[in-house]
């Protein structure tokens, strides 16, 4: 065969490859109904998604995307759901039938920034083609920087007419070249803004210029901005996009969109046929989709062009992310406050997948797994051929993006840190569960209640680390996970049956749904068989867990095609038993595993002791214990004789308790099979070790800080500042955006509020002669008013009684929406603190 021929042939198994997956996978045909929540539960902790035909008793009721009605479990109907409860003015569902799945690539702005070259794209898209092809990348975008230079001789100008130097082959052979190595090109550019005046001479009636014929919109999207209500701007548009179609591009990212409709409607006058500045908006959508035709995507950029949907394939749904943790908080925010559009409206991307140093491996295991778990646009920025093999196992092990979608259809407010991904795939249901600790100075311990999850009661759930690769055994109720600083950990989980269960698969962090084609248990002969597309010269793992309390080993495994030339390798541990697989080529392979009894070892496990409680904030405690000196498997907490759950570690967290309340603990050791330590019995004339008793309220302070307290809805920026007040600075203060209240649930348990208010010294010009107030209420009651307060007023102490408040809310109002440290009034709350 000969070299060309061979490749276009290696390409084509890929595509087909691909494309087995989704029809594999494809359950009904979108859209149809689907399961939804519209509210947190009770554990306000919980963000839920789901992979296949999924149902579950934690949710609300069913949403119809066609109708844009939900149907509550209650009776109750919520129309045009999406359109008038979640603001999407121009919601339809999205159409999957060209883009079945969200894009998964590399975008080169990350790295590179302006200074992208041809040469840099190529080697990328080569490493691509090498390594990560395979695994569902399919889209090499290049970013800002492949335009004509500025007439300074910087790279990116707004000018869409020549080619920058750096690219000297030109946009057409660079695409050319990406497809010729199977895979997609995309391009950047901000369409609605051009910087060249040559270019907006020769286009008369183009853009929106002031009677003077000077430009009416001066951004960051350009000196001049197309007039989308013309049919010379729509012409002009059209023109644009049908040249880079013709270049080879097949993926669009275009940027700026917040800026245009906004420019429209300050400009409304100035348009040739002035309208609503959103559907003027669309109208230049509309021209570019025309352009583009329905077989390349549309991606809207920054921020949530929210006025797009319906005609853009997919949005950016924030910022951009920098390099760092402080970065990774970009992705994870508009995560949670606009997932409920994923695969719903349209498909959302939280900007780039970063991996490299300096974060940690811990860090980039965090970033991957919010986008493996959440299934949104998987697009890497970072020099690929420079990461080390840990960082591009993380890759492979999220890519590509697969057809998850949310459970829960309502923007969070805060930053969750228990992600559930509710799978049903082939017969096997399953949760994949992401444990997140976002914090840098302090581990965190993290508990998962099954019933939280919708997992049946009274029975074990099997446990499977995906990431380290280990079975934590089977147990019931829940448990608890102690997570060191910015690190996750992903856990498999099963009901325990009395059949052995294949658990996990190593290929993708969804365990199953990428490469796993069909499976069959025959439960007389303990066997399973099934096939798996398996990549070449990647180790393949199947973890097959036992029915608690029986122990097996793998007896053999049998390959069906053993032309192949795969390695095997068997390890039987107690309770459960993994098969490596690895193959020199690609395609799927049949397998066979076969079962027979194992001996067991078995240790009577002794009673650890008395435990101790340490207070967290106002309703929680941590309880903690000695480490047990003898053999166990861990340890099980009841809590006033209710079992709470399984932890490996010597603490165990206790949330959302009542204060007031004196509980009880208990703590015993466990074995592998479930059996618990029994208490020894006294000695004669001895009493028996006593349990732990505790209330939160009896270890509470008599003086607490509002910000140790924290706030009900976590803010989104660090407004923790210094003040300074008349020449007195301030450390330990509250602020935030004027006119937004910031409300801390106080449980009814302190009788003052005192705090010291005033205007920051550094607050100049302008706004130190306007005026704020300063408000406090309770339980939605107001309890004092501050008057007009300007930065020459004295600042005031406050000490106001709130004996009973559950619900202490603090709001400074003003001139300004959003005021605070962008130039504005700097108003605040200083010592606010709450005595008993």
């Amino acid at each position: 065969m000969k070299p060309l021929a061979s490749r276009r042939f290696f390409f084509m198994l890929i595509i087909i490859v691909l494309a087995g997956f989704c029809s594999v996978n494809a359950q009904k045909k979108w859209p149809y109904p689907i399961p939804a929540r519209i509210g947190d539960g009770t554990n306000k902790d919980l963000f839920v998604m789901t992979l296949g035909e999924v149902q579950t008793p934690i949710a609300d009721g069913t949403f119809d995307p066609v109708k844009d009605e939900i149907r509550l479990k209650d009776g109750r109907v919520l129309s045009n759901y999406y359109r008038d409860s979640l603001g999407v003015k121009y919601y339809k569902p999205i159409d999957k039938t060209i883009f079945p799945l969200p894009p998964s690539g590399l975008c080169t702005w990350y790295y590179y920034y302006q200074d992208i070259n041809e040469n840099e794209v190529k080697w990328n898209t080569d490493w691509i083609a090498k390594n990560l092809i395979e695994y569902g990348a399919k889209y090499v975008q290049i970013d800002d920087g492949w335009q004509a230079e500025r007439a300074n001789g910087k790279h990116g100008s707004r000018d869409w007419t020549g080619v920058d130097t750096a690219f000297p082959g030109g946009m057409a052979d660079l695409a050319k070249y990406i497809k010729s190595k199977g895979l997609t090109p995309g391009i950047w550019i901000a369409p609605h803004g051009q910087s060249n005046e040559s270019v907006v001479n020769r286009n008369k009636g183009v853009f929106i210029l002031k009677p003077d014929g000077t430009s009416a919109s001066k951004t960051w999207e350009g000196d001049w901005l197309v007039d989308g209500s013309s049919a010379e701007g729509n012409a002009y548009m059209k023109d644009l996009f049908k040249m880079m179609v013709d270049w080879g591009y097949d993926y669009f990212k275009i940027d700026g969109q917040p800026i245009v409709p906004e420019e429209y409607a300050r400009n409304k006058a100035l348009l040739k046929n002035p309208g609503e500045a959103d559907e003027v908006y669309r109208k230049t959508l509309n021209t570019i989709h025309e352009a583009i035709g329905p077989n390349r995507y549309l991606l809207g950029c920054w921020g949530l062009p929210v006025e797009g949907a319906g005609i853009m394939d997919g949005t950016r749904t924030g910022g951009d992310v920098v390099l760092g943790w402080d970065g990774f908080f970009t992705s994870l925010g508009p995560t949670m406050e606009s997932y409920y559009q994923h695969n719903i409206v349209w498909y959302t991307d939280p900007d780039v997948m970063l991996l490299r140093q300096p974060l940690t491996l811990d860090q980039a295991r965090v970033w991957a797994t919010l986008q493996g778990l959440t299934g949104q646009a998987l697009m890497s920025s970072d020099r690929l051929m420079d990461l080390s093999e840990d960082r591009v196992e993380l890759m492979k092990r999220v890519y590509p993006a697969v057809d998850i979608r949310p459970l829960d259809l309502f923007p969070s407010q805060r930053n969750k840190r228990i992600w559930d991904l509710k799978v049903n795939h082939l017969g096997r249901e399953y949760d994949v569960v992401g444990l997140f600790n976002f914090e840098e100075g302090k581990s965190e311990s993290i508990r998962l209640d099954w019933k939280d999850l919708g997992l049946p009661e009274g029975v074990p759930i099997q446990v499977y680390d995906f990431w380290n690769h280990e079975y934590m055994g089977a147990w019931e109720a829940g448990m608890a996970i102690v997570l060191p600083p910015t690190s996750c950990r992903v856990l498999t989980l099963m009901p325990n049956t009395n059949d052995i269960q294949l658990i996990s698969t190593s290929r993708h962090i969804t365990q199953g749904w990428v490469d796993l084609l069909s499976i069959n248990y025959i439960s007389d002969g303990k066997q399973f068989e099934g096939t798996s597309h398996m990549i070449g010269n990647d180790p393949y793992e199947l973890a097959f867990s036992y029915p608690r309390g029986e122990y097996y080993k793998v007896q053999r495994v049998k390959i069906k095609d053993q032309r192949k030339g795969i390695r095997i390798k068997i390890e039987d541990h107690q309770g459960w038993s993994t098969v490596r697989m690895e193959s020199p080529v690609s395609g799927e392979v049949g397998w066979e595993v076969t079962f027979e009894p194992a001996d067991h070892y078995k240790y009577i496990t002794r009673d650890p002791g008395r435990a101790s409680a340490a207070r967290v904030g106002l309703d929680g405690a941590d309880i903690s214990w000695s480490p047990q000196y003898y053999l166990n498997s861990g340890y099980q907490v009841y809590l006033d004789g209710k079992l709470l759950g399984y932890t490996p570690e010597t603490h165990f967290p206790l949330r959302n308790l009542d204060p007031l309340k004196t509980y009880d603990v208990e703590v015993k050791t466990v074995w592998d099979d479930g059996t618990v330590s029994i208490k020894p019995a006294p000695t004669a004339g001895a009493q028996a070790a006593p349990g732990l008793s505790f209330s939160v309220a009896a270890m509470l302070p008599g003086e607490f800080r509002l910000t140790e307290i924290g706030p009900m809805v976590e803010p989104r920026f660090n407004f923790s500042q210094t003040f300074t007040f008349a020449g007195k600075k301030y450390t330990d203060n509250i602020a935030g955006w004027l006119n937004t209240s910031s409300e801390y649930d106080l449980k009814g348990l302190f009788t003052h509020f005192t705090a010291v208010i005033g205007i920051d010294d550094a607050t100049e010009g302008e706004n130190a002669g306007k005026e704020v107030e300063f408000i406090v209420s309770g339980d939605g009651k107001e309890l004092w008013r501050s008057g007009s307060f300007k930065k020459p007023d004295t600042p005031k102490n406050l000490d106001i009684n709130v004996t009973g408040v559950n619900i202490l809310s603090l709001k400074i109002t003003g001139p300004q929406t959003r005021g605070f440290g962008r130039g504005g009034i700097r108003a605040g709350w200083a010592e606010a603190k709450v005595t008993r």
